[in-house]
């Protein structure tokens, strides 16, 4: 009877010892990315996360220590936002799964005023795939901003500010995540008519050390930024144009692969839209090779020469005499 009994509490030791969730506010918690992902409660959708809301106080219970988000999350993805010395403390807000696809985790990340909540994607075998900013606060000018997972695992960023004059300016932006080019393409962006004279350049903060990165323009309401990619092979793009006196509007952000030197090219699997960029110089040519109607107007199309924007440089300082 005692062996039995011995048996038995021995199980319901092991038992509760599996299902005991690890710390992860220790460092030295040895964690496995299955458990790194379940550590996130779970929450129904639509999960809305506000500016304002970023500013709440989360438990203890919550948080994930740096050195243990950075074994499965890079911390690059927290460095634009925060800068290459700091750590700043990282909560778990929640998670939610596509049937049979990716699993979605929304983080918090503080550090003194500024905060940010980013949206990082995990395959089905909980390996790690991408991360976008969602909603940040104490960075930037805007009056209020949000950002969304909704049912059909959508992704909207917004962000609005006022105006002296009383008017207000917007920018929406709706993202999915693309399993082929893991990556979040932008499927639709809505300015108000205000909005267009001070654009949002959503890459604009961005590393930009290759020699082919930074901004190519025309005009405010004309410009291709370009930024570092993952390598030397890729760059990160956002192309803003608007023709005919704003009456033909293109835009459209992505990631395109350099197929020589000077030439990059845009096309991502399911989607008919292909650009070319060609380097030359201090210059850049845009030329659109298929249809990329959905993220423009109908009677105007992605093309046209852009010349680079001088980078200002940094003043030195000046010898006391």
């Amino acid at each position: 009877m005692l062996r039995y009994l011995f048996i038995l509490l021995s199980a319901g030791i092991l038992i509760s010892c599996k299902n005991k969730k690890p710390d992860l506010k220790d460092d030295n918690e040895v964690v496995e990315s299955g458990d790194f992902v379940d550590f996130f409660p779970e929450i129904s959708l639509p999960f809305k996360i506000t500016d304002t809301g970023l500013t709440k106080k989360n438990t203890d219970s919550a948080i994930i220590a740096y050195k243990i988000f950075t074994q499965f999350v890079p911390d690059t993805i927290l460095k634009r936002d925060f800068g290459n010395t700091s750590k700043p403390v990282i909560y778990s807000l929640g998670r939610a799964k596509e049937k049979g696809r990716e699993t979605y985790l929304f983080v918090k990340a503080v550090q003194g005023q500024k905060r940010v909540a980013y949206l990082s994607c995990f395959d089905k075998d909980d390996n790690y795939l991408n991360t976008i900013p969602l909603v940040k606060s104490g960075i930037g000018k805007f009056s209020f901003a949000y950002g969304l997972l909704d049912k059909k695992f959508q992704i909207t960023t917004y962000q609005e500010t006022k105006k002296t004059t009383g008017e207000t300016w917007y920018k929406r932006n709706v993202y999915v995540y693309n399993s082929a080019a893991n990556d979040f393409t932008l499927i639709l962006t809505e300015p108000n008519d205000e909005m267009i004279e001070n654009i949002i350049n959503p890459i604009d903060t961005f590393p930009k050390k290759n020699k082919l990165s930074g901004d190519y323009v025309r005009n405010k309401q004309n410009f291709i930024s370009v930024r570092d990619g993952r390598n030397a092979s890729e760059i990160v793009f956002f192309v803003h144009f608007e023709k005919d006196d704003a009456e033909c509007v293109g835009e459209l952000k992505g990631t395109a692969r350099m197929v020589s030197p000077t030439k990059a090219h845009y096309k991502e699997n399911g989607n008919p839209c292909t650009l070319e960029f060609t380097f030359s110089g201090s210059s850049i040519v845009m030329k659109e090779i298929e249809g990329c109607g959905s993220y423009r107007d109908i009677k105007c199309f992605f093309e046209g020469r852009f010349t680079k924007k001088k980078e200002p440089k940094p003043k030195s300082a000046k010898k006391k005499k």
